[in-house]
């Protein structure tokens, strides 16, 4: 009898991207210019993906960085896009210069996450207006501190006016984030459990209208509310899997008044 087809680690990938894209083998066999029997025999470790192949899928399916790196570590071929150790010279040199060139040209709280939202740069003006959070937080240690867990915090959340309101911006940013990585899912899945989204179906519901931007307004320690936004952002050039993950948040203030009480606070004592 003849011996029994082990899958290949390339196969199974290759099928969670088809899923991930909604195609069904036939479909992407037209996206690629291929036949679904050839498709078959990939994801079954029949056969194995030439470096034109798998070329191909990463330019025609426009895959992430961090898909492409996957793909070619479970081909076993040769990989042009190297997945670079946090620690290492490059990485961190790449966020010494976001850090010099955008966070410290941004005059109010600015930071570059991990897929974890770690806390991996940030600026003057971050380290002034949130340093009561890093603290609480465990900034001191060497792991970096965590802006979900600070978002989520009693006493972070607790200065929050609109909690209820901003906390279903929050709330789907997280759903998305928790399908990429395992600490932003056990933290959602914690904040779930203590009812930090409670009110979130009964506010849904009595929306009539949603407005332009959905406002954090923060209670300063004056007693005086700042309403901020985030801008969200990756430099488009990056071709490191793990760099690829970084995201730049600009806090915005939405009002010329938060504007100036967000520069006061942010002015080094």
């Amino acid at each position: 009898m003849p011996a029994q087809i082990q899958a290949h680690p390339f196969g199974a990938v290759l099928k969670d991207i088809r899923a991930s894209l909604n195609l069904s083998q036939a479909a992407l066999a037209l996206e690629l210019g291929s036949t679904q029997r050839h498709l078959s025999f990939l994801e079954t470790g029949r056969s194995t993906p030439t470096p034109s192949f798998l070329a191909r899928i990463c330019r025609e399916l426009n895959l992430s960085v961090a898909q492409r790196a996957n793909l070619y570590a479970a081909s076993g071929a040769h990989s042009p896009y190297e997945q670079r150790a946090l620690a290492s010279a490059d990485v961190t040199a790449a966020l010494d210069m976001i850090e010099a060139r955008v966070l410290n040209n941004w005059p109010f709280p600015a930071l570059v996450l991990d897929a974890s939202w770690n806390i991996l740069r940030c600026n003057a003006p971050f380290l002034i207006v949130f340093a009561p959070f890093l603290k609480a937080a465990g900034a001191e240690s060497n792991a970096p501190a965590n802006l979900l867990s600070i978002m989520l915090s009693d006493a972070f959340s607790g200065l929050i006016q609109n909690w209820d309101e901003a906390v279903s911006i929050l709330y789907f940013r997280l759903q998305s984030a928790a399908a990429k990585d395992p600490l932003i899912r056990e933290l959602f899945a914690d904040a779930r459990r203590r009812g930090r989204f409670a009110n979130l179906p009964d506010m849904l519901l009595s929306q009539q209208s949603v407005p332009v931007f959905v406002p954090v307004r923060l209670n300063m320690p004056d007693g005086t509310i700042v309403e901020m936004s985030s801008l969200l952002g990756k430099l488009a050039s990056v071709q490191d899997a793990l760099v690829d993950g970084f995201e730049i948040e600009l806090m915005v203030p939405l009002t010329q008044t938060s504007e100036t009480r967000l520069l006061c606070a942010a002015k080094p004592p």
